[in-house]
């Protein structure tokens, strides 16, 4: 039963403050448990996803400190392409690992961020 609850919780708290009309789109998107706030259709630029998370991690006591921001929202190369840049300076091609409603459920049912 409690868990429902966490699982109502996250789902309206995402609804009602994250969960945003895109631009030129008729109807916001729906949101299940695979839902991914970093992958897909509509994922969260950094900075968002940065205060999704921290807001997230407060609202919902949830352990941050086995959460790794760069697994989900790595580094991008930005306007200067890597050939341009010197070598201590080149930006690592990094896919983002999907992170998604059901990660933030079951975390908040545990305490503590429990993916790697």
């Amino acid at each position: 039963m409690v868990k429902l609850l966490i699982q109502d919780a996250v789902f309206v708290w995402y609804e009602k403050y994250y969960n945003v009309k895109p631009l030129l789109s008729k109807s916001k998107p729906q949101v299940t448990l695979d839902t991914s706030l970093s992958t897909g259709k509509y994922p969260w630029a950094r900075e968002t996803g940065d205060e999704i998370m921290n807001d997230y991690f407060k609202r919902f006591n949830v352990k941050s400190s086995e959460f790794e921001f760069l697994l989900y929202w790595p580094y991008e190369k930005g306007l200067l392409p890597n050939f341009l840049r010197p070598l201590s300076q080149k930006v690592p091609e990094i896919s983002p690992k999907p992170l998604t409603v059901r990660m933030l459920v079951e975390s908040a049912k545990a305490g503590r961020w429990i993916f790697k």
